[in-house]
């Protein structure tokens, strides 16, 4: 079993991204136990880091805060990029142009684990699959450890845990794939849920942003094989280039007589990934249909939250792009939606969003941001001008607002297809915050 202790003992690193989600924490932690000599790095300063930074205090732990030094980036041993950081920082190239290792959390823990690791990515229904897949995998026996890009989740602390007969399930997104690249390596079990645009405010256009994406099977080999959503032709095409085996799912593979909790055909879809994988890897029927009957999905992803006087409360806060949006919309057939969306800019195409908003919601109620004018004027072109309110400057004003008008048999639906910057920290804020409004409601 690799010694990570002995390989990172007194190595000088850099951690570049604190961040707030518990992975640039949980590595520098690590890092510090294992002894090395860690210098922390990040744009945002002390009090925009105040969580993470409080869990530091008192460690040997130099931070470089609201700024990045050059010496970090040459007077190191290695620096470990947080996937949020742009491949295109200057300050990673001063780290190449002085011959100094750029690695990432997830693609190091690869180089050294011996065991089997499943990786799950696309653009969406990432973390719903990979969770379920793990979900699989225990329930079947196996010693299985859930990481990757999973909210408070870092990759790089399982060398001390995970033994070469543990499987490791990772979800995977572009930025973190880039490493796998660089690594020349591949997961020897992946999924690829599907492909639609999203984060081209970072990327010059999809060719970029799918390319990353191909890490996850660009580099298997002998008996590897990636799962393929059957569905959808972009993702079909992609098959064709994979080295090693090739498998496929679709909605339909999901037995009519199994009593799925989750809501949606897409979550359907996120379903038979999950399923085809873990037949492939030997796990009996018995095991996925009764675990997938259990499973309630996930925190912030079409999350029913409560209900207060027959007005239900769904969060789906991770719905940052017009594909989450219109998807959440047709999995509340047959309720009267009172729609909660708008934020940042992603320089997507909010014009199918709009339109299933105009169509199938009753009320929306919009959220300040600078992608929220391009949604509110697609709304009235789809015929919906009559349904806006807003934009509001807060959440709390938006869900009180809905909830004026809402009864007895309505939803107040999360769903904003844009991303949180500006009001929030990031989805997962918005969504806390959603919460906390919802149980104020309940509770008074």
């Amino acid at each position: 079993m690799f010694n990570a202790r002995s390989f990172f003992h007194g190595k000088r690193i850099t951690v570049m991204g604190l961040g707030l989600l518990g992975r640039g924490l949980n590595d520098t932690l690590f890092l510090i136990q294992c002894g090395a000599h860690v210098t922390v790095t990040d744009l945002k300063t002390a009090d925009q880091l105040a969580p993470s930074v409080d869990r530091l205090k008192g460690l040997p732990v130099t931070l470089h805060l609201g700024t990045h030094v050059e010496e970090d980036f040459i007077d190191t041993d290695m620096v470990l990029r947080n996937a949020d950081v742009p491949r295109s920082s200057r300050f990673l190239k001063i780290a190449e142009e002085h011959n100094i290792p750029v690695e990432m959390d997830e693609s190091l823990f690869c180089k050294h684990f011996k065991g089997k690791v499943v990786g799950i990515t696309g653009t969406r229904g990432k973390t719903t699959t990979t969770t379920l897949i793990h979900k699989i995998l225990s329930q079947a026996g196996r010693k299985a450890h859930l990481a990757g890009n999973i909210l408070g989740q870092a990759t790089l602390p399982l060398l001390e845990h995970a033994t070469p007969d543990d499987m490791v399930v990772l979800e995977l997104s572009s930025w973190q794939l880039q490493g796998f690249h660089d690594a020349a390596l591949s997961p020897s079990a992946s999924v690829f849920t599907n492909v639609y645009p999203d984060h081209l405010n970072r990327y010059a256009g999809m060719h970029d942003y799918i390319q990353d994406k191909k890490a996850v099977y660009a580099y298997q080999k002998n008996d590897d094989f990636c799962a393929f959503n059957g569905d959808q032709d972009e993702t079909v095409a992609l098959a064709k280039e994979a080295p090693a085996g090739v498998k496929f799912f679709r909605v339909e593979d999901v037995p009519r007589e199994w009593a799925v909790r989750l809501p949606g055909t897409h979550n359907r879809q996120n379903i038979a990934a999950a399923a085809v994988l873990c037949r492939n890897l030997g796990i009996e029927e018995g095991v996925i249909r009764r675990t997938v009957e259990e499973f309630g999905g996930v925190e912030h992803r079409l999350q029913w939250v409560a209900e207060k006087n027959g007005v239900s409360f769904v969060n789906d806060s991770t719905s940052t792009t017009p594909v989450a949006g219109c998807a959440a919309l047709r999995s509340m057939e047959g309720r009267r939606i009172f729609l909660i969306a708008g934020g940042s800019d992603k320089k997507l195409d909010l014009s199918a969003f709009a339109a299933e908003a105009a169509s199938r919601a009753h009320r929306i109620a919009l959220l300040e941001g600078n992608g929220t004018e391009k949604l509110s004027r697609g709304i009235e072109d789809s015929g919906g001008a009559a349904k806006l309110l807003g934009p509001f400057q807060n959440l709390k004003s938006a869900v009180y607002g809905l909830m004026s008008e809402a009864r007895a048999g309505d939803v107040i639906l999360l769903s904003p297809g844009c991303a949180s910057f500006g009001m929030f920290q990031n989805e997962y804020h918005r969504g806390e915050t959603f919460l906390r409004i919802v149980k104020e409601i309940i509770e008074s």
